[in-house]
């Protein structure tokens, strides 16, 4: 069957490559046309770029999908609701997978936060030198909380011109950058938190995949609080499923 994947992370391309293993044909849909040359470079057909309601229910109805996965990213919220309502409306079956959540025990130094004014108030009674490792699209509510004004921020983001110029828009200099394309080991996010002197680490709750354990296990080592910002509150249940699992349930829904 032919199946339109929502996937700009690394496990929504594994589940790309698994659906065209078995014989379906599948279509990429990333933000970025960096995310495109990754899925292209997978031997994945894959197309980028932002899309809207209108844009989405033209791709859908244009190209004859069976169905529609939506492996974005945790976080992505808007996109996964905008999807759900396109699908509703053309009477398109919709599948969410999701990266499983990591299983953390607690700890003094791991604090949980409901959002970005919670993690901001968190951070802030934490310490002064504060690194974001939640992307750059929430980076402006960031900077517009008053209790973070005297505090030094640094973000790490992404390495193209698009995100450094948003940075730079928002006021951040070159040295409280860090671009780079992750994930990152956990030699290589201690090294970077000690070299910055970095007092308080935010980061979300993304899940197995995708770096967010090493950066507990580097934070815990060197006994650096941590913020994780809770996931958005879904009702999908295919967050424990297998690659395999999955798979077996959409084939059977279609």
């Amino acid at each position: 069957m032919r199946l339109l994947v929502l996937a700009g992370t690394e496990d929504g391309r594994e589940l790309a490559d698994a659906l065209k293993q078995r014989g379906h044909e599948v279509l990429v849909s990333t933000l970025t046309a960096y995310g495109a040359d990754l899925a292209q470079g997978q031997g994945l057909q894959a197309r980028s770029g932002a899309m809207d309601e209108e844009g989405l229910t033209d791709l859908l109805r244009g190209s004859s999908f069976a169905a529609l996965v939506d492996a974005t990213h945790p976080y992505a919220v808007r996109v996964k609701e905008m999807a759900k309502k396109v699908c509703a409306n053309l009477s398109l079956p919709y599948l969410r997978w999701e990266r499983s959540a990591l299983e953390l025990e607690d700890h003094s130094y791991i604090h949980w936060a409901e959002d970005i004014p919670d993690a901001a108030r968190i951070a802030a009674g934490l310490g002064h030198r504060i690194m974001l490792t939640t992307g750059s699209n929430g980076l402006p509510e960031w900077v517009s909380l008053p209790l973070l004004k005297d505090k030094l921020l640094y973000v790490r983001v992404l390495p193209t011109s698009e995100v450094l110029a948003r940075c730079e828009s928002l006021g951040f200099k070159p040295n409280q950058i860090i671009a780079a394309q992750g994930p990152f080991s956990q030699a290589w996010d201690e090294a970077m938190f000690r070299q910055l002197d970095v007092e308080v680490v935010v980061a979300k709750e993304s899940g197995k995949v995708g770096g967010t354990l090493e950066k507990v296990q580097a934070c815990l080592s060197l006994n650096i609080p941590l913020v994780l910002i809770k996931r958005p509150v879904t009702e999908n249940d295919s967050h424990n499923l297998t690659v395999a699992q999955f798979i077996k349930r959409l084939e059977e829904l279609i």
